[in-house]
C-alpha cells in the first residue's frame, strides 16, 4: 500500500514576497525517504590507487616485536635456589641408604650416585614434560621461543598480525595461541631433542665434569713432576673451566639486563622461563626464611661476642657480688675432697690438697698460691691466673699475685 501525502497547510504555499519555506512536517517527510549517496566508483578506485604507495612504505618498515610478558628474575633465580637445595635435601637422604658402607667406598663412587639421583629428578621433571620443582613452586615452565616470531601484517590478507605462535604443542601443552587476548606467556613447550640436550648439558655434562676433575685431583695432574701431556691436559682443563665461568658471568649480565635466559645452556637451547598461570598471585610465605635469618643472625653475633666476654672474670665478679655463693662453694669442695680421700684410703696428713678449684685430693703437680698459699694444681691455677689477672683464690678471696712450687713446711702456714 502506498501512504497518502500529508496535507499541506497554507504556510507550504509560496509566500508573495518570493521565497519559499518548507512546514516541519514536510521537511519530516523529506529526511525520512533521504538516502546517503555512494560515490562514483572511478572516484573511489582513484582514491585508493593515491593511497597505495603509502600503505606499501607502511608495510615495508620494519616492525616493532611487541612487548612480551616480563618474567620476575627473582622469581627465576629463586626457582634455580630451590632445585639446588631440593637436590642436597634428596642426596642427603639417599646418602643414607648406604650408611652401613665403607666410607671409603662411598667416597670414591659419588659421582655416579649423584648422577643416579639426578637421572631420576630429570626423568620425572623436564623429560616428562613438567617443570622442575623449583620452578613449579615459583609457577614457571619452559617455553621454545624457536616457535615464537613476528609475522608482518599484508595489505591484501588479513589484519591479524602481530606475535604468532607454531601450532606445535609437544607434550601435552594446549596454551592459548590466538592473537587477540594474549597474555604473552603462551606457547609450546621444549621439544624432544630441547630436553634431551637439557638432561645432558645438566646432569651428564656435570657428572662427566666432576669425575673428570675428581681423577685429576687424584692422580695430581697439577704437579710439576707429571708428564708433559698430563700437565698440557691440566692446564687445557683449567683454561675452559676459566673460560665457561667467564661466560657465564656475562650471560648472567645480560640476564640482569633482559630477564631472559638464566644459565648458558638455556640460551643455547633457547628455552625461557615463563609463567605457568599468568594471573596466579604470588603466595609465598616467609615464615621460614624469616626465622632462619633471626637465628642466623643471633649465631652470629654470638660467634663474635663469646671470645670477647672472660668468664672467669664473670664468674669472679658473680661470687663477688654475692658471697654466699663461695661459702657454698667452699663447703662442697671440702666434701668433696673428704670423701675421695675416704675412698682413696689415703689418711696421711702430709699429702697436699685438696686443689681449691677442681677438689682433686691428690694433686700431682702441687702448687701455692701467693700470698693466701692455698693449694692448687698446677694446671688450674695456672690457667685461671693467665685467663684473668685479677684472679683471687676461691677459698679466701685473695687476689693470686704469684705461684710457687709447695712443699711440706707449707702445711704450717695453712694450718
Amino acid at each position: 500500500m502506498s501512504s497518502a501525502p500529508l496535507p499541506h497547510s497554507t504556510a507550504d504555499q509560496p509566500s508573495t514576497t518570493g521565497r519559499s519555506t518548507y512546514a516541519p512536517a514536510a521537511a519530516l517527510n523529506e529526511a525520512r525517504y533521504w538516502t546517503p549517496s555512494t560515490p562514483p566508483a572511478a572516484e573511489w578506485r582513484e582514491h585508493w590507487h593515491n593511497v597505495l604507495p603509502e600503505l606499501a612504505e607502511l608495510a615495508s618498515r620494519k616492525r616493532k616485536r611487541p612487548p612480551d610478558a616480563v618474567i620476575m628474575r627473582a622469581s627465576q633465580l629463586d626457582a634455580a635456589r630451590l632445585d639446588t637445595e631440593l637436590s642436597a635435601m634428596l642426596k642427603e637422604q639417599f646418602m643414607k641408604i648406604f650408611s652401613y658402607f665403607q666410607p671409603r667406598l662411598i667416597s670414591a663412587f659419588q659421582p655416579e650416585l649423584t648422577l643416579i639421583l639426578e637421572l631420576l629428578i630429570f626423568r620425572f621433571s623436564v623429560w616428562a614434560g613438567k617443570p622442575t620443582p623449583g620452578s613449579a613452586l615459583m609457577n614457571l615452565r619452559y617455553r621454545d621461543e624457536r616457535h615464537i616470531h613476528y609475522t608482518p601484517r599484508k595489505l591484501t590478507g588479513s589484519s591479524q598480525g602481530a606475535l604468532q605462535i607454531s601450532s606445535c604443542q609437544p607434550n601435552g601443552l594446549n596454551p592459548r595461541s590466538e592473537v587477540g587476548g594474549r597474555t604473552g606467556v603462551e606457547g609450546p613447550g621444549l621439544s624432544t631433542w630441547q630436553r634431551g640436550l637439557w638432561g645432558l648439558g645438566t646432569v651428564l655434562m656435570q657428572y662427566a665434569w666432576s669425575r673428570l676433575d675428581q681423577v685429576a685431583a687424584a692422580q695430581h695432574w697439577g704437579d710439576f713432576d707429571s708428564s708433559p701431556g698430563v700437565q698440557r691436559a691440566w692446564k687445557v682443563l683449567r683454561s675452559c673451566e676459566t673460560a665457561l665461568n667467564l661466560a657465564s658471568l656475562l650471560n648472567f649480565l645480560v640476564f640482569l639486563q633482559q630477564g631472559k635466559y638464566r644459565s648458558l645452556l638455556e640460551r643455547v637451547l633457547r628455552a625461557r622461563l615463563v609463567y605457568q598461570r599468568a594471573n596466579m598471585a604470588r603466595a609465598i610465605s616467609f615464615e621460614y626464611l624469616n626465622r632462619q635469618l633471626v637465628w642466623h643472625e643471633l649465631s652470629e653475633l654470638l660467634l663474635f661476642v663469646l671470645p670477647l666476654i672472660s668468664v672467669t672474670r664473670l664468674k669472679r665478679m658473680i661470687v663477688n657480688r654475692w658471697p654466699s655463693l663461695r661459702a657454698a662453694t667452699a663447703k662442697h669442695l671440702q666434701r668433696a675432697s673428704g670423701l675421695e680421700s675416704q675412698i682413696s684410703g689415703a689418711d696421711n696428713e702430709t699429702l697436699p690438697g685438696p686443689c681449691a678449684i677442681c677438689a682433686a685430693h691428690e694433686i700431682t703437680v702441687p702448687f701455692c698460691a701467693v700470698p693466701c698459699t692455698h693449694t692448687f694444681c698446677y694446671y688450674c691455677l695456672r690457667t685461671n691466673c693467665e685467663a684473668d689477672h685479677h684472679f683471687t683464690c676461691p677459698t679466701c678471696s685473695t687476689r693470686v699475685h704469684a705461684m710457687k712450687r709447695w712443699h711440706p713446711a707449707d702445711l704450717a702456714s695453712q694450718t
